[in-house]
């Protein structure tokens, strides 16, 4: 088997089933398989794989991941359509460049707009509250610009992830201290810790329809939040973490002072003690 495409759904049924008839209807030349955790009998041959408990995003791939024995896992999220043969682009990208541990290709969202398809590694100049407003003032004057050249990025987006199972089996699989949001980030940081390259390139093209399994914003934050922690206090020390603390602490006293939300204040409360 060349490929196992693996699917996580929850609460997102109807984009499921859009999501595998794209990979039916784009996918050629390549032999794949399909793991998912509904729609049964929609599609008899993708392989069912019921989880009684929602122990986060990464435990729930890390299960299809076990029962892989596929060359590459390709890890694709249901708010997801392919408009292309991406999977294919991918997987002969990877063929021909054994140093390249992952790669991943263009995000586009409903309007066919260049969307997020990487991101850096957290550090001490990306991870303050200074640092995040100035990436939201910049996403509302700049549009994100579309990848036109095979780049080498620090992590792509979970969204659309093909993985070497050989480098998976080396490095291990996701952390499952990561419930949600990071959890792809984490993984490639130690990809290329053990000397492999991580590559966004241009020609996948797939549309990200973003955020449809998680409604609640300030409970999202909270997501991140936990897990930004937790990646910095694994990966990037102390000092790092209480700078991070000192500037998302200072940022919601100064949002609950002149908006008087309370969740402000629990957000102040995970910072301080998180």
């Amino acid at each position: 088997m060349n490929i196992s495409i693996i699917l996580v759904s929850y609460n997102t049924k109807d984009l499921t089933r859009d999501c595998i008839n794209s990979i039916y209807k784009y996918t050629k030349d390549v032999e794949f398989e399909i793991f998912a955790d509904m729609i049964e009998k929609e599609f008899p041959d993708v392989k069912l794989i019921r989880n009684p408990d929602n122990k986060g995003f990464g435990a729930a791939n890390n299960i299809a991941i076990r029962l892989s024995n596929a060359k590459y896992v390709f890890l694709l999220n249901t708010d997801t359509v392919l408009i292309n043969n991406a999977i294919k682009i991918m997987y002969d990208f990877l063929e021909k460049n054994p140093d390249v541990g992952a790669c991943g290709g263009n995000l586009y969202d409903e309007n066919m707009q260049p969307s997020t398809s990487k991101m850096p590694f957290p550090n001490v100049l990306n991870c303050t509250s200074i640092s995040w407003i100035y990436k939201a003032v910049k996403n509302k004057l700049y549009k994100l610009k579309e990848i036109k050249k095979v780049e080498e990025v620090d992590s792509i987006i979970g969204a659309d992830m093909l993985l070497r199972k050989s480098v998976l089996d080396e490095v291990g699989l996701f952390d499952e201290n990561i419930f949600m949001y990071g959890e792809e980030v984490d993984l490639c940081k130690r990809i290329k810790n053990n000397g492999y390259k991580i590559k966004a390139i241009p020609e996948p093209k797939i549309i990200h329809f973003g955020g449809k399994s998680t409604s609640n914003f300030f409970k999202n934050i909270k997501l991140r939040v936990q897990n930004k922690y937790y990646y910095v206090r694994k990966h990037n020390g102390k000092l790092c973490l209480y700078l991070m603390k000192l500037s998302y602490c200072t940022l919601h006293l100064i949002c609950y002072i002149f908006t008087l939300n309370k969740n402000h204040l629990d957000l102040l409360k995970l910072h301080y003690s998180g």
